[in-house]
């Protein structure tokens, strides 16, 4: 008899000894009424059993066995110093992050138009002196000269879209 395709992945964590309390009592009571189950397990705790008495562990070095150790304890402490970071950051509402997000790149785009005009001030030109087709020319390369910022505009506009269309779902 086959054990129940639903129940692989707790049937192989209770081999291992790996199955949380909770879902032990639920299996446990699944096991005394699925014969099928109850027989794969009997049947993969002797194979592990027998495994077991078969095969010696590896034997490690002192000197890997500290480094093993060390390596592990490090990773931890690491692993546990993020946590901690990503915590306070995941702990705030969903709808904050995109609208820290948007503010972010709303700074962005207004200091990098303030660094524009403070570098040329000269942009803005006194047109009166100048014939109409001059005046033409020099609001031409004045949108030439800002096609850049127009296009991250654009960019900017199309992110906030995606954004936004994003807090909705």
């Amino acid at each position: 008899m086959k054990a129940c395709p639903n129940h692989q992945e707790t049937l192989w964590l209770d081999v291992y000894g790996e199955l949380d309390p909770i879902k032990r009592s639920v299996w446990e009571r699944h096991l005394e009424t699925c014969t099928g189950c109850r027989e794969e397990r009997r049947r993969l705790l002797g194979l592990l059993d027998l495994v077991r008495d078969e095969m010696d562990p590896p034997l490690l070095s002192p000197k890997k066995a500290r480094a093993l150790s060390w390596s592990i304890k490090r990773g931890l402490r690491e692993q546990h110093a993020t946590m901690r970071w990503w915590k306070g950051l995941l702990g705030m509402p969903n709808r904050l992050i995109p609208a820290l997000a948007a503010v972010s790149l709303l700074i962005v785009a207004l200091g990098w138009f303030a660094i524009n005009k403070v570098q040329n001030p000269s942009s803005f030109q006194n047109f009166s002196g100048l014939k109409l087709e001059e005046q033409m020319i020099v609001k031409d390369l004045d949108v030439i000269d800002n096609l850049d910022f127009l296009e991250e505009m654009d960019t900017l506009w199309k992110l906030v879209q995606v954004v936004d269309n994003r807090d909705i779902i």
